[in-house]
């Protein structure tokens, strides 16, 4: 009889994935906690009412100092009884629930959690649906380390993949409510969605289509498109190459070169280098910068040696 329990037990708990005790000790101890937050919450009720309320009275004859004594004595009669009735409850709640789920426990793990109640065990005639392909009859066939090993390494990669399948179903579910939430609608909780416009419906303007019609007129429009760019990429080919520089002028490298241009500029200024005429043209060139005073004394002396050669 113990073996035909544990194979039952053995064959419940590799389906379910839990063993039938784990299960209806859940139960119970679920049970057991709303038991417990019912009398926290009987007890806190009763604790903030006044003894008036829950029908205390002074006994009659009875003689105190002051108010204050009177109403401290009415309190401390309060919660005494208070304090006796929890601890009753309590324990009253607490048998029921024992003696109640006893039973269940036994019906369930007889009835429901079973799978037989005949001398010989069903069990053994149950095959899981993990088992269907494998050959299990032992007196035919033995296995060996090598195919055990192997056999293990692909349920390893298996629980692998599993946990990875979940995982990527988790992420895509989380992406598929952040998409939701872009394209909820104005009259849902999130009135500023900003593709909103995707699923909604053109009531408000008589020039709106549907966006499956737009999609098919976009897509339609795709060979023509393509035709464009190949007669711009033929015509940026037959640009001149300066006319093609004048087009990357705003690239990040021609902004580089005009800034080492300007600063060597200035650095040859500095120097006293004559950089008027640089600038890649015809008659460009560098030298010393020239005074007005030396060209005034060259100008004389070229008209000197004029007026010599004349005479």
């Amino acid at each position: 009889m113990a073996t035909t329990h544990q194979e039952n037990t053995a064959l419940l708990t590799e389906h379910f994935r839990y063993t039938p005790l784990t299960l209806l000790d859940d139960i119970i101890n679920t049970v057991n906690e709303l038991v417990f937050r019912a009398v926290n919450a009987i007890e806190s009720g009763f604790s903030n009412s006044t003894p008036h309320s829950l029908g205390f009275r002074h006994p009659p004859n009875s003689s105190y100092p002051s108010d204050a004594a009177a109403h401290d004595a009415l309190l401390e009669q309060k919660q005494t009884e208070i304090d006796t009735g929890i601890i009753q409850l309590e324990s009253l709640l607490n048998a029921i629930v024992d003696k109640d789920f006893d039973k269940f426990e036994i019906y369930t793990l007889r009835n429901i959690l079973a799978v037989g109640h005949d001398e010989e065990s069903l069990a053994r005639w149950v095959r899981l649906e993990h088992y269907r392909h494998l050959n299990l009859d032992t007196n035919t066939t033995t296995i060996t380390p090598e195919e055990l090993q192997l056999q293990r390494r692909k349920t390893q990669e298996s629980a692998k993949l599993n946990a990875m399948l979940k995982a990527e179903e988790a992420r895509n579910a989380a992406m598929l409510a952040q998409l939701k939430s872009l394209t909820a609608s104005s009259d849902q909780s999130n009135p500023s969605s900003p593709f909103a416009f995707l699923t909604s419906s053109a009531h408000t303007s008589t020039t709106a289509q549907p966006l499956s019609q737009n999609t098919r007129h976009a897509i339609a429009q795709l060979p023509a498109l393509r035709e464009l760019l190949a007669q711009l990429k033929s015509s940026l080919a037959s640009l001149p190459a300066a006319r093609q520089a004048r087009l990357d002028e705003n690239s990040a490298a021609a902004k580089r070169r005009g800034y080492i241009d300007a600063q060597a500029r200035r650095a040859l200024e500095r120097r006293g280098v004559d950089v008027r005429g640089l600038g890649g043209g015809e008659g460009a060139g560098a030298g010393r910068r020239v005074a007005a005073e030396e060209v005034q004394g060259l100008e004389s002396v070229v008209q000197a040696l004029g007026g010599a050669e004349g005479e």
